[in-house]
Parts: structure tokens; C-alpha cells; sequence
């Protein structure tokens, strides 16, 4: 199935994952040089001039102060012993072959969970698991599969400090059961599991244990990256791309973020606008000036009319 025969419904009924790899081309020179792990590290192209221009740095350099843009020279005053690689060059121009191949490496294990894979980049592609999400929930209906906190690690919900807060809120609504406090996150596990049914008619209680479901998949999809390939990612999981993409680098590195509709105005109210894709360059400033805005629940504010007429193509 190619990319452009995908069709990524942005019904609630679906369930969408961006799988975002982290720092992907600084771990695929460390892949290829061991030496380089735990070391600041940047990958550069294009010409020498000022040290050449970054376009990718890992977690230790970005500790140092060091951020993608820089100049190799400048990137060297905030961490002098940082360790710069060099993209290949190819007739003047950047050879990024091996980290295309290393993406093709990636893309094989995600396509072993399902065919509804769209690469969105090399190092990023989203997933359609609402079958998987169905066929897990079935599992579990014939008691074949039972969903465990160790199922959910390093996973976090928009609008709860933390997953097991996600999993008590949907614990509450599905059953009365109350466990005890020193045994209350596995209490909370239990009451979800003794009432999730794929037969759920309730279609809000329905489509958040679609999200639980979700992410012990996608907890599986990330392992196998890791266990296959060495590279570790990080992944947005909802109901639909622009949400998926929102929240996948909300935390991370080697981590995953779920949302569900309820806390899409959470979600918003404690989102630059700057750093949504579309609204990061001059758009996104102009939109930010002209409106006096700096949040996308800001625009919550103005109807879709009055944002067509504040904004025409001349502006972008």
C-alpha cells in the first residue's frame, strides 16, 4: 500500500500514532561510531565555513546550550569539546544516504505491526493502529490479554500529571470498585480491564480506552525499534494526525504522549503557536502580532470567519 492511497480519517473512531525518532541522525552516527555515545555530538553539512551549519544535535550538546541553526563555531564556544560529523557531500551537495537507509530499517519493523504506514520524513512516520487497538480490546474481552502498568511505561496523558492519573480517571467512570491506597494503581488497572469490553456503547468511555489500549501497542511498536534497530523514538498517540503530531514531542526523548478530546483545550491552552507546524515561520509571527496572541487557545477566541478575514493569502 503506498502513502498516497492512506486515508488518515480524523473521525474519533480512529486511532493515529506519530513515531518520532529522537535525535535520529545523531544516533545514527552513533550507531555507526560507539565511541560517540554519551559525548555532545552535532551532525553538520553543507560547506566548512564557521564550522558548517547544523542541523541536528543530540541530548548531551543540547544541554550545553547547543541548538540546531548554530554554526559548528559557535556551537564549540557553548561546548568546546563537542564532537561535530560531518554529512557526506555529493557533487556540492549533502549525501544523507545512510540516514535514509536507517529510516527504510525503522520503517520495515513499524510496518511488521501494520501496512497503514505514511513516512512522513525520514526520521518521523504515522501509524493508522485502530485495527491493532480492536484486535487487542477483543483479547481482552476473551481474557487473553491484560493491561499492566509495566504495559504503559514512560507514557503521559494531556492534561494529567501522570498516566496512572489518565487510567484512574477512566477507572472511576468504568467501575465503583475503589482500591486500596497502597495497591491503588494496580486496583485502577484491574477495574479497567474486569470492564473493557470492544462492545463499549458509550462512545466517549469507548474511545479513551481505545487510547489505554493504544498506548501499550505503541509501547510494543517503540520496543521492537529499539530491540531491531538500536534507535530509540518517542510517539504521539489520538485521534488523528495533527493531534498525534502536536503531542509527540511534548515528552520526550524515548517517551509517549496520549491525548484524548476532552483535553484538546488543555492541550491548546499551553501550546506556542510558534511551534505548530505551519505557524512557525513569519505566518505564525504575523498571526502572533496582529492578533496579540502567543497560545493556540488564544485563537479559540475568534471564530473561523473572523480569522479568514483577519488573514488572507497575501500573509501566507
Amino acid at each position: 500500500m503506498t502513502n498516497s492511497e492512506l486515508n488518515f480519517s480524523n473521525t474519533y473512531e480512529r486511532i493515529v500514532v506519530l513515531v518520532d525518532m529522537d535525535c535520529f541522525y545523531c544516533q545514527v552516527e552513533e550507531k555507526l561510531n560507539p565511541e560517540l555515545k554519551g559525548k555532545p555530538m552535532a551532525v553538520v553539512q553543507y560547506n566548512s565555513w564557521m564550522g558548517g551549519g547544523i542541523i541536528a544535535v543530540n541530548y548531551p550538546a543540547r544541554a550545553r546550550g547547543v541548538t540546531r541553526h548554530m554554526r559548528g563555531d559557535e556551537a564549540r564556544k557553548h561546548c568546546p569539546e563537542i564532537e561535530l560529523v560531518r554529512v557526506p557531500s555529493v557533487r556540492e551537495k549533502a549525501d544523507l544516504t545512510k540516514y535514509r537507509d536507517a529510516g527504510k530499517d525503522v520503517a520495515r519493523v513499524l510496518q511488521s505491526f501494520t501496512p497503514n504506514l505514511e513516512r512522513a520524513s525520514v526520521d518521523e512516520a504515522y501509524l493508522d493502529i485502530t485495527s491493532n487497538v480492536l484486535e487487542r480490546m477483543k483479547e481482552m474481552d476473551r481474557g487473553e490479554y491484560f493491561i499492566k502498568p509495566e504495559n504503559v511505561t514512560n507514557t503521559y496523558a494531556v492534561g494529567h500529571k501522570t498516566f496512572g492519573d489518565f487510567v484512574r480517571s477512566l477507572s472511576a467512570r468504568m467501575s465503583s470498585t475503589q482500591g486500596t491506597p497502597e495497591a491503588e494503581e494496580l486496583e485502577d488497572f484491574r477495574a479497567v480491564n474486569a470492564s473493557c469490553t470492544s462492545e463499549e456503547k458509550d462512545v466517549k468511555k469507548r474511545n479513551e480506552v481505545k487510547l489505554l489500549v493504544a498506548a501499550t501497542i505503541v509501547n510494543d511498536i517503540r520496543r521492537a525499534v529499539k530491540d531491531e534497530t538500536g534507535y530509540e523514538c518517542s510517539a504521539g498517540v489520538a485521534h488523528n494526525k495533527i493531534l498525534a503530531k502536536l503531542v509527540a514531542g511534548l515528552n520526550k526523548p524515548n517517551k509517549q504522549t496520549v491525548i484524548s478530546i476532552d483535553c484538546v483545550q488543555t492541550l491548546f491552552e499551553e501550546m506556542p503557536i510558534l511551534k505548530v507546524r505551519g505557524l512557525g515561520g513569519k505566518f505564525g509571527e504575523i498571526v502572533c502580532q496582529k492578533l496579540n496572541v502567543k497560545f493556540m487557545g488564544d485563537l479559540l477566541e475568534y471564530s473561523e470567519a473572523e480569522l479568514r478575514k483577519a488573514f488572507n493569502d497575501k500573509d501566507g
